[in-house]
């Protein structure tokens, strides 16, 4: 059926996340034990103090429109804590809040990419990356980094990517799916790399709670550089998934843009969730240190299980809460190419009941992504019923 659609509308396709999500939500409702691995969505609740803050903005009528890019104290909220936690020290730059993360990352490419511009993207991405790149009518450049740096390319290996149309770097550190994380001598030679150029750099760092082994970690907020865009988020760090507040840190003159444009997208973000939002970032900062224990206690147990499974590659990430396997070796070994790893996270959901996604969903053919979200003992349970199930088709 023709449906006379606009030409960008060619750019869209169905996530393969929600795809497996969809057909998994159908098992369920049929009674179906599943333990669920996909959904990227934390199952701790978001803190008291960040509820109190929603249920006090309704009470006290804090319910209408406030300025598009957020109201002020939650704009200082924002920027303090990225001085608190990171160090920037640059009064030249200023945050606006957005409806979630994915929202100021669309903002960022409608503002900044132009017909025929590309911009140079990791891979593996994330889902919605080379999609919105598309819908702003630029070119998606991908490079591939090694799996020792869990495949986070540097900027030697992205040097050679960039062109004559090249415009911007666009970044995810600590990665969605692959969990890899920026040093802070990798960042700054990436931030080198941008200047010699004269290159924005948009850095996507919603995952920035979830580090294991240290406190702090490389931020391009750090840097300060006058062409970088920092996007954040309160939904992974504070467990604020429907609460939908994301925000982008950056100098004032990108900022007043973009806040233009968003007067014609969504206008402000609830008011409830600014509220709720700035509790969060001035009271939490960021995600416990008890929290970030349990994370990397589950972490590790995953991914030794899956490391003891055969045709299976699993070393535990330093950052965000998934795993990316390698199940290459598996799926040759089952006379299968790597691109068959769709069909394979279809066969785990049906067969053991465990909910994957497959790395074909970013880019990456011939992965897994794996959420260590449930409890230690249903991550144990998971790698029970993975274990049968490669074995029962060996």
């Amino acid at each position: 059926m023709d449906l006379d659609l606009a030409k960008r509308a060619g750019a869209l396709i169905k996530s393969q996340t929600q795809a497996i999500n969809d057909r998994a939500q159908e098992l369920k409702r049929s009674g179906r034990d599943l333990i669920d691995l996909g959904a990227g969505e934390p199952r701790f609740r978001e803190p008291e103090s960040v509820r109190s803050a929603g249920i006090s903005a309704i009470e006290s009528g804090f319910t209408g429109y406030t300025e598009v890019g957020g109201f002020p104290d939650l704009e200082k909220a924002i920027r303090e804590r990225y001085e608190k936690v990171f160090g920037l020290d640059n009064h030249g730059w200023k945050a606006m809040a957005t409806d979630g993360a994915k929202t100021a990352l669309f903002e960022i490419g409608q503002l900044l990419y132009d017909e025929g511009d590309e911009v140079v993207i990791p891979r593996p991405y994330w889902v919605s990356y080379p999609t919105q790149v598309k819908l702003a009518g630029a070119d998606p450049v991908f490079v591939a980094g090694s799996a020792e740096n869990n495949y986070l390319p540097t900027a030697e290996e992205i040097e050679p990517e960039i062109g004559p149309d090249t415009v911007a770097i666009l970044i995810n550190s600590p990665g969605n799916p692959s969990g890899g994380v920026y040093t802070e001598n990798q960042g700054e030679k990436l931030v080198e790399l941008v200047k010699a150029n004269d290159l924005f750099l948009i850095s996507d760092e919603c995952y920035d709670g979830f580090v294991y082994g240290q406190d702090r970690y490389w931020s391009l907020a750090t840097a300060g550089y006058d062409r970088g865009l920092v996007v954040g988020s309160t939904s992974k760090n504070f467990a604020m998934t429907g609460w939908r507040l994301g925000y982008i840190l950056g100098e004032k003159k990108y900022i007043s843009e973009l806040e233009k444009l968003q007067s014609h997208l969504t206008s402000s973000p609830s008011a409830i969730s600014q509220k709720a939002a700035e509790s969060a970032l001035r009271r939490e900062l960021s995600l416990s240190r008890e929290l970030r224990v349990e994370f990397e206690q589950k972490r590790d147990v995953l991914a030794e299980g899956l490391a003891s499974l055969p045709g299976i590659k699993c070393s535990p990430p330093p950052g965000s809460f998934y795993l990316f396997p390698d199940i290459s070796v598996l799926l040759e070994e089952l006379g299968r190419e790597p691109s068959d790893d769709t069909d394979f996270a279809g066969t785990l959901l049906e067969e053991a009941g465990v909910v994957t996604v497959p790395g074909s969903a970013f880019g990456k053919p011939g992965h897994l992504r794996l959420a260590y979200l449930p409890d230690i003992d249903r991550l144990e349970e998971a790698v029970v019923r993975l274990e049968e199930a490669v074995n029962g088709l060996l």
